[in-house]
């Protein structure tokens, strides 16, 4: 006969537990109550109960809103996105022949986008500020010569810069900051040719270097200059009003704050009869919903009529 092994016992040696010293917590002694539930059972309870708890925030937000009071109600920036097109041309009748090759592209920082009501005291007014730009341009395929399309004349050069200050106003010339040269060539299946990005929040960060405005129109910023040369030799690459001008495509990211007075259309009417919310029993008529003082703010981007 086999003898059945038997299963080893695991001899536990109980240990002492050190004093706690004076920078350490003592455990409190367990609970005797039981942890299930039962008619007349009192839970235990913890001193944070007796305080009232401050609402968790919502997601994708740092705070709870003022407590959930609506004590803020405004507090945003609207980021928006500004695309625009226009032709580059040197060609300028008043010029004497010269080629004006250097296009400066301004954007006017005291305009609000959205501004939906005037206030009084400017209060709509506001600072729109350009944070982020990119330059495409538009490849062509064409030759100015009587021989046919030619590849190399159809090739060019595209040089851009953000101009800026080193000191206050426009008292010195403007210098270059951030440059970027591309080389364009022709395609057969013409698409965007991006020649041009620049982050203004970081360029402008410091005191150092100003954004340039104009001096008779303080809110007009000279966002960038770009001009188009040949590769060979760096002279313009128009020169003439015979030649067809190349499409520019610009994208502003937009820094616009919300104005903290607007007004909305809108109107607030008595009568005494639920069933005829638009007619008065004994009362004045309905006047109709007129511009009134709101406080307005971006709670979120939808999408829902497409």
């Amino acid at each position: 006969m086999q003898s059945i092994p038997k299963k080893p016992v695991s001899m536990r040696v109980p240990v002492a537990k050190a004093a706690p010293t004076d920078d350490q917590e003592t455990e409190e002694p367990d609970d005797p109550r039981p942890l299930g539930g039962g008619f007349g059972l009192q839970q235990p309870q913890t001193i944070e109960c007796l305080y009232a708890k401050r609402p968790k925030a919502p997601k994708g937000k740092k705070s709870g809103g003022g407590g959930g009071t609506g004590s803020v109600t405004t507090k945003k920036e609207l980021g928006l996105r500004v695309t625009d097109f226009f032709d580059y041309t040197t060609e300028d009748s008043t010029a004497g022949g010269v080629p004006q090759f250097v296009t400066n592209y301004y954007w006017n920082i005291g305009q609000n986008l959205f501004q939906n009501g005037t206030s009084p005291g400017g209060q709509q007014s506001t600072f729109c500020r350009v944070r982020r730009v990119c330059v495409w341009v538009l490849p062509v395929c064409r030759s100015f010569t009587s021989a046919g399309p030619n590849n190399a004349q159809a090739a060019f050069t595209v040089n851009c810069q953000v101009p800026a200050f080193g000191q206050a106003y426009n008292t010195d010339l403007a210098f270059a900051t951030d440059t970027q040269v591309t080389n364009v060539l022709p395609r057969i299946d013409t698409k965007w040719k991006k020649v041009f990005t620049c982050d203004l929040q970081k360029t402008f960060q410091s005191g150092v270097v100003r954004p340039v405005y104009v001096r008779d129109k303080p809110t007009n910023q000279c966002i960038f200059q770009m001009s188009i040369v040949n590769q060979t030799d760096g002279t313009p690459y128009l020169s003439g009003d015979d030649q067809p001008p190349i499409r520019v495509k610009v994208q502003l990211m937009i820094d616009n704050p919300i104005a903290t007075v607007q007004s909305a259309s809108l109107a607030v009417w008595r009568n005494e009869e639920f069933s005829f919310p638009y007619i008065e029993q004994n009362g004045v008529p309905y006047p109709g919903a007129i511009a009134q003082y709101v406080q307005t703010d971006l709670a979120s981007v939808r999408d829902n009529f497409s």
